[in-house]
Order: structure tokens, then C-alpha cells, then sequence
């Protein structure tokens, strides 16, 4: 049996909300580590919306748009697949799905004055029904091919905790290849022996092609071969006498593995909710603000326009706004 994980990010570019990671792996037999899951999964999920059927459209999260909200295909995949491995009835609040996704920056949120009275109780709207019948359609799926979702965890960083490692590392970039290496690492550590065939799918960071050396830092007591290094795929196999992965990094990795559109679905979901907490908190204090995803441009006019509404004076920069 092969162990496939997928590791994506959400948040990487924008100047507000926090930079999210996330890992889904899946185990399954090594024959279908050569068949895409898409087509492995084709009664329960999909790449593409499509109004007759009612499978769960799995894809990078960059595509997934809704006329209802801005994250309820994202919802809807995110909560089905975790119902389907955990076998519980899909979060009712915000603070339970964090807990549930294995988020370690809970005991933050008190430092956020746009966190800390929200966040935890924030109640999520969705079709419980839905969700239900959904994640009964890809966990039955997912028996028939003899496979099963075993990680969906998410690894958010505040803005202060970011600002705080950029300081130091010089580079966002390490920054966010540190929340990578916390999936690699759990996992290697799960299922790292040489019978698991653990394999990580990774989308490229940036137009990075060599990553020796970050990955012989991140384990320096394993042994490492270069299966190829390229402008779209490079792939590196680690291993000692008892453990052995194997880790790639691919181009548009999102729109060709689903466990990687899986974790950028989830990374986009997990910084939505944390943005629309943020939202809520500064337009109940200035009605007039426009809400923002945080992005440069629309982040710099919404700085702007907190300015003249909010005193500047009781708005820790540090805290709301990243280093760029």
C-alpha cells in the first residue's frame, strides 16, 4: 500500500489574514499511484461544476467560485471529506473545525482584538444534509477503490508569528517552506517505513527547481537521490535501512493531483473564515470599510480607509498588517 499526500498553501501573496498550509494524504494500493484520483473517485467527486450532478468538485482553489458565498464549494469538499475519515457529523463553529484540523495556533487568537471574542464560536452555515450525503458518496467511493483519507490537517500563521520568522529568516519563502516541513515531518514520522511507499506531492514554490538542500536540512540523518530536477517536476528520494519517501515538487501540482487540490482547498477555506472574521470585526467598528481578501492593492485601500475611520493608535501594525 502506497501512502500519496499532497501539501499546498493559501495566503502566500497577500499583506493581511494569515499564510495557510495544509497536507491531505490518502493510503491506497501502489497501482493507482499511476491512475488519476479524479477518475479513481468519479462517482463521488469532480474537477468541474456541474449543476445536474451533485458530486463534490474538487479542484485548486483558485477556480472554485460560488454565487452564494465565496467558499461554499470549499466548504462543502473540505467538510464532506473530513466527515468521510473521521466518521463525526461536520463542525458546527469555527473553534471545533481548527480543533479538528489539528491547528496549533489556537491559543493566539486571544492576542487578536479581531480574533479573540469571534473566532472560536464563529457558527458555519452550510446544508447539514448535504455534507452528510456527500461525505457518505466519497467515503463508499473511496471503499470501492480500496483507499481511505488518513491526514487533512491545516497549519495557519497569524501575522504576528510571520512577521516575527520573516524578521528573522530574511525570506518569506523559508518561512513558508517551515509550515511545509511540519506535514513532511508528522507524517514521515506516521509513516515513513520503507513498506508504506510514502510519497508527498508538493506544488512548486514559486519557480524554485532545486530543493536539496532545504530538504537535507530538514532531515540530515537520511541518505538523498535526485530522481530529476526540471522546470516542472522535481523529485527526491530520502531514505535510511528502515525509512524511505519519496518527495516531489510539480508544476500546477493543484490541477493535476487531487490530494494537493484537496490541501489547497482546504488552506483557502481555513484563511476565508479567518478573513471574514477580521472583516466582521473592523466593519462593526467602521460601517463604511469595504471588506478585503487582503491582497496587495485592495489591502493597501483598506489600510487606508481603516485609517480615516479607526484611530491608528489602538491598531497593533504588527499584528494586522505582514512584512513584505
Amino acid at each position: 500500500m502506497a501512502i500519496l499526500v499532497g501539501i499546498d498553501e493559501a495566503g502566500y501573496g497577500p499583506i493581511l489574514g494569515p499564510l495557510v498550509v495544509s497536507a491531505s494524504a490518502f493510503q491506497l494500493p501502489d497501482a493507482h499511484l499511476k491512475t488519476p484520483m479524479w477518475d479513481l473517485l468519479n462517482k463521488s467527486t469532480c474537477k468541474k461544476r456541474n449543476k445536474k450532478c451533485g458530486r463534490l468538485v474538487i479542484d485548486d482553489s483558485k477556480k472554485l467560485k460560488s454565487s452564494k458565498s465565496k467558499y461554499e464549494l470549499l466548504q462543502r469538499g473540505v467538510l464532506a471529506f473530513q466527515m468521510a475519515q473521521r466518521n463525526e457529523k461536520p463542525a458546527a463553529a469555527m473553534g471545533v473545525l481548527l480543533d479538528s484540523l489539528g491547528v496549533d495556533c489556537i491559543d493566539q487568537l486571544d492576542h487578536y482584538l479581531w480574533y479573540k471574542d469571534s473566532v472560536i464560536d464563529k457558527q458555519l452555515k452550510y446544508d447539514q444534509d448535504d455534507i452528510i450525503m456527500a461525505a457518505s458518496a466519497v467515503k463508499e467511493n473511496m471503499i470501492e477503490q480500496d483507499m481511505s483519507l488518513i491526514y487533512l490537517q491545516s497549519r495557519p500563521m497569524l501575522v504576528e508569528k510571520y512577521n516575527q520568522r520573516v524578521a528573522t529568516a530574511k525570506n518569506k519563502a523559508k518561512v513558508l517552506f517551515s509550515l511545509v516541513s511540519q506535514h513532511i515531518h508528522a507524517l514521515y514520522k506516521m509513516y515513513g517505513r520503507k513498506e508504506n511507499n510514502l510519497q508527498f506531492i508538493i506544488d512548486k514554490l514559486g519557480g524554485r527547481t532545486q530543493y536539496r538542500g532545504l530538504l537535507q536540512t530538514l532531515f540530515p540523518t537520511l541518505s538523498m537521490k535526485i530522481l530529476t530536477e526540471d522546470k516542472t517536476l522535481s523529485s527526491y528520494e530520502l531514505s535510511n535501512r528502515e525509512y524511505k519517501m519519496r518527495i516531489h515538487f510539480a508544476v500546477k501540482g493543484d490541477d493535476k493531483y487531487l490530494p494537493i487540490a484537496l490541501a489547497s482547498m482546504t488552506s483557502k477555506y481555513v484563511r476565508e473564515l479567518f478573513m471574514e472574521a477580521l472583516n466582521e470585526y473592523f466593519v462593526q467598528h467602521a460601517p463604511e470599510i469595504r471588506p478585503t481578501a487582503g491582497y496587495y492593492q485592495d489591502g493597501t485601500r483598506f489600510l487606508e480607509e481603516l485609517e480615516g475611520q479607526v484611530d491608528p493608535a489602538i491598531i497593533p501594525k504588527n499584528k494586522l498588517v505582514r512584512i513584505q
